[in-house]
């Protein structure tokens, strides 16, 4: 019990989850306009210094300038000139330090310093004469180094840490030095921010004490609009667990809303009418329901039964046509499978038809072809003939070159003997017959060459004579062998004209086979055809039983439904009354 008490304490409602929201989107416009105004103010603070430290500095240069021309007219020794400078610019010094006299407000703890371009400090109000070159802050930053080059460089400001006066404590500064044509001077003027902060402070306290009060007023506000937002909610809230729990008695709740919140409040209004009404409805209706459950059961019942004998009939004719269906189904296969072998057969016959019918065709063209080469033998066994008469023309000629060589060789010894005989008759002449001797030499020597040539004649002519007789033989043979072939060829001839005759026969056959074939595979054909229609008729018919079968089980699972249903819309009306009664009306 405690838990939920804590829980109920510790649960956001509306009303806090209203005013965290609106509280936080208060708070959080204040913080940033306050912190927007704080840094530009600083913004503006530093930009005010800096430009007060730049103004101060020009001014010591300005009045640098106007003792040293004081200086150089002689009215002053340039050491007089030089001390007047720092006691206006810082103040007399006494025992080694200047107190801060001047007339130049740089913040309460600013003031003026002159060093030279080594480091050595000309003027300070503690540390005139050290020399500060060295210094340098903790991150190795040297200050004093980048503030002479930046006054060389035509003056810019350096900010570092740097002891208060009269303390040890450091604190942020700014400086701005420039270099002095006067005396090669290096005059720079530092503030401590500390010194410009009090405007800054005052601004932010005045924001903190405005947020303070935004928000306090704010949260006033919110807290009462919050209130007149979540008190009609929570009634509503309220009213709908009295809902919940089934109490439709009574309705009390005053909004006053005239927005969305007493829109709802109208409708939750309109809400419990209607579940009075809803309430009062479903009790007259459940009584009137389990009367009239009851009829409805036993007639669902009834059809019931009725419908289960009719889809035993159906299921016995279904069994019938199927059993039917599968004989007319064996038959078709069967016959299909007589088709395909028809069909094969048909293929096969067809194919022995083409092959007949090419083998008629080559068997032409091989009596075509056999009957030229009868006529080409022919031809060539004419050409043999000629051959052999004009080879033994040949021989005949050779014989009668032979005779003209014998003939000539006989001459060739003659005057051979007739040249022997002038030379002798030559030589007896002495001196007189020399001349003759000389052409009895040559008609011996032409009657040797004569004779050496008929005998080269003589031995061509033997030759050929010998390879005309060879030649003679092999026309001879060749002619009885032309004779042999133009026989063979001829009953080669004979046979092919058998083979074409039997090739026509086939062909014939083959053809008429194929046609035959092709008639039985057309049949075959239309009675699968006819057997399959038949199967799908059959397959139709079964199918029909079992949707009839299967309609008049749906149909007795549905009446089965009904009466189910019927039962358990008696139930649901009874368990509808006690709903209804659970209702406060």
């Amino acid at each position: 019990m405690s838990h939920t008490k804590t829980s109920s304490r510790w649960k956001l409602t509306i009303r806090k989850k209203l005013l965290a929201t609106c509280l936080a989107l208060l708070l959080l416009p204040i913080a940033l306009l306050g912190t927007i105004v704080y840094k530009t103010a600083a913004e503006e603070n530093n930009l005010l210094i800096e430009k007060n430290l730049r103004n101060s500095v020009q001014m010591a240069l300005e009045l640098t300038a106007f003792y040293e021309e004081a200086a150089k007219s002689g009215a002053l020794t340039e050491q007089q000139a030089q001390e007047q400078v720092k006691e206006l610019l810082i103040g007399p010094l006494k025992d080694g330090k200047r107190s801060i006299e001047t007339n130049v407000d740089l913040g309460q703890r600013g003031y003026f310093f002159i060093l030279n371009d080594r480091g050595d400090l000309l003027a300070h109000p503690l540390m005139e004469g050290q020399n500060i070159a060295d210094h340098h802050t903790k991150d190795g930053f040297y200050y004093i180094k980048d503030m002479i080059a930046k006054a060389k460089d035509g003056g810019d400001f350096t900010n570092y840490s740097w002891p208060l006066p009269d303390s040890l404590e450091e604190a942020p500064k700014i400086t701005y030095a420039k270099l002095s044509s006067a005396w090669g001077w290096i005059i720079a003027a530092g503030s401590y921010y500390e010194d410009y902060n009090s405007g800054q402070r005052h601004i932010l306290k005045t924001i903190l004490f405005t947020l303070a009060g935004c928000y306090v007023g704010g949260a006033v506000i919110l807290t009462l609009f919050s209130l007149h937002i979540s008190r009609p909610i929570t009634g509503l809230a309220r009213q709908a667990k009295q809902l919940a729990a089934g109490d439709l008695s009574s309705y009390e709740l005053a909004v006053k809303n005239k927005d969305e919140i007493g829109d709802l409040h109208a409708s939750f209004q309109i809400m419990h009418a209607n579940l009075q009404s809803l309430a009062r409805g479903m009790l007259t209706s459940s009584d009137s329901l389990s009367a009239a459950s009851q009829p409805l059961s036993l007639a669902a019942a009834e059809a019931a039964g009725a419908s289960a004998q009719i889809a035993e009939a159906v299921q016995s004719a279904a069994a019938a046509n199927e059993s039917q269906a599968l004989s007319i189904r064996e038959s078709s296969r069967a016959m299909e499978e007589m088709a395909a072998g028809i069909q094969r057969i048909a293929d096969t016959s067809l194919t022995v038809y083409e092959a007949s019918v090419h083998t008629r065709q080559q068997a032409d063209e091989g009596h075509r072809l056999l009957d030229r080469s009868i006529e080409q033998i022919h031809d060539v066994s004419a050409a043999v003939v000629e051959l052999g008469a004009v080879i033994q023309q040949l021989e005949d000629r050779s014989n009668e070159i032979g005779e003209i060589i014998r003939l000539m060789s006989e001459i060739s010894s003659q005057t051979n003997l007739l040249a022997l005989n002038a030379s002798i008759e030559a030589a007896r002449a002495g001196e007189h017959g020399r001349g003759f001797a000389v052409v009895a030499g040559e008609v011996k020597k032409l009657a040797e060459r004569s004779d050496a040539s008929a005998a080269q004649i003589s031995s061509l002519i033997e030759a050929i004579r010998s390879e005309i007789a060879a030649a003679v033989n092999t026309v001879t043979r060749s002619e009885r062998e032309v004779e042999e072939g133009v026989q063979a060829i001829r009953d080669t001839g004979e046979a092919f004209t058998s083979i074409l005759s039997s090739a026509h026969r086939i062909v014939e056959q083959a053809q008429e086979s194929s046609g035959a074939a092709e008639q039985m595979s057309a049949s075959a054909q239309q009675v699968s055809a006819s057997l399959q229609e038949l199967e799908r008729i059959a397959a139709r018919s079964n199918d029909m039983a079992h949707s009839i079968s299967a309609s008049t089980e749906e149909q007795t699972a549905a009446l089965e439904e009904v009466s189910a249903s019927a039962e358990s819309l008696k139930t649901m009306s009874e368990e509808m009354q006690a709903l209804a009664r659970r209702f406060k009306l």
